[in-house]
């Protein structure tokens, strides 16, 4: 399985989401577990899913004189800082690659 694929978009943006949401690291790998096998288990998936943390979409860039007045529009709206989306990214990573090697190893 590539990190093209649609399965491991879905479980990468399951993971980061789930951090993204406070949730913490057994939580997220209940749930990313639970959809895998609601998929068939596919081979692979979680170290495809790994690599797709990179692949997920990002917030454009925006020039530091309008980054303060973006801040302010996302938590008047409730919208979490980008810090807090790329830690949870990184978590998310760190998760999807120990799954992957669990699976390998017959865990």
């Amino acid at each position: 399985m590539t990190p093209e694929d649609p399965v491991a978009q879905g479980l990468a943006t399951m993971a980061s989401a789930g951090f993204e949401f406070g949730s913490d690291a057994e939580q997220v790998a209940h749930d990313v577990r639970t959809m895998w096998q609601q998929l068939g288990a596919p081979t692979g998936a979680f170290a495809a899913a790994a690599d797709a943390i990179a692949r997920l979409p990002q917030r454009p860039e925006v020039p530091v004189a309008d980054q303060a007045r973006r801040r302010a529009f996302e938590r008047a709206v409730g919208i979490n800082p980008v810090e807090v989306e790329l830690t949870a990214a990184m978590s998310a990573r760190e998760l999807l690659e120990r799954m992957a090697r669990s699976v390998t190893s017959g865990d």
